[in-house]
């Protein structure tokens, strides 16, 4: 396995919503501690993205996450977000075998569909699954400066879990102007979510473009 492993993305489209701390807890191990923006309110996110450079070639991908607490150490470089991924899913097999062999993440095992739908200073992205809608995100653009920024991911796979450390360069804006959207259709993709109470207009938006997710070797981490 190579050191890093790179993957070049034209788009990548990412919200930050509102949901319940109750169901953010349903979902995540007993390891990791959601982040709250207040008592009881914790975060999802779900993230777009448009691959065009990778071991597997081009792909679209999308990741439902519970943002979390990240692990830091004295000395090294702190994480602008940290993420506990629920579910991937990818627009081909090869894309899904890869991820699920190096990184163990876990994944909706068929092929979806994902559409990305620019207009204007918009852009959207269009999932479905077994010919049927499954979300809708859009996310609009505010004022755009070259970034690196660092992320964790963590992934749990039977009784092991592990950190990746990734890296997002590209050009980026964020903003919280709350002009984005999101909708969540009710199909088995989204079963781990109650629907009605995950808020529809992001607190954040993030699109970057033209650039490079870059992960460092995985690292299994000790469990109790």
């Amino acid at each position: 396995m190579p050191s890093l492993t790179r993957y070049g993305y034209r788009n990548a489209i990412s919200g930050f919503f509102e949901f319940p701390t109750e169901n953010a807890r349903r979902i995540l191990p007993a390891s990791l501690e959601p982040v709250e923006l207040h008592h009881g309110t914790s975060i999802f996110s779900m993230t777009a993205f448009d691959f065009t450079e990778s071991e597997v070639g081009a792909y679209g991908e999308v990741v439902m996450s519970v943002i979390v607490v990240p692990l830091v150490k004295a000395g090294e470089r702190l994480p602008k977000s940290a993420f506990y991924p629920y579910l991937v899913a990818t627009t081909t097999q090869a894309a899904r075998a890869h991820a699920i062999e190096r990184w163990h993440l876990p994944h909706w095992m068929e092929d979806v569909d994902i559409r990305f739908e620019p207009a204007g200073r918009k852009l959207g992205a269009r999932v479905a699954a077994d010919g049927a809608p499954v979300a809708e995100l859009t996310i609009c653009d505010y004022s755009w400066d070259p970034v690196s920024h660092l992320y964790q991911s963590f992934m749990r796979d039977g009784d092991k879990s592990y950190l990746a450390q990734i890296t997002m360069e590209g050009e980026q804006s964020e903003h919280e102007e709350e002009t984005g959207r999101l909708r969540l259709h009710d199909h088995p993709f989204n079963k781990d979510l109650v629907l009605s109470e995950v808020y529809d207009v992001p607190f954040r938006e993030i699109w970057m473009r033209d650039g490079a997710q870059t992960f460092q070797p995985l690292v299994q981490l000790e469990t109790a």
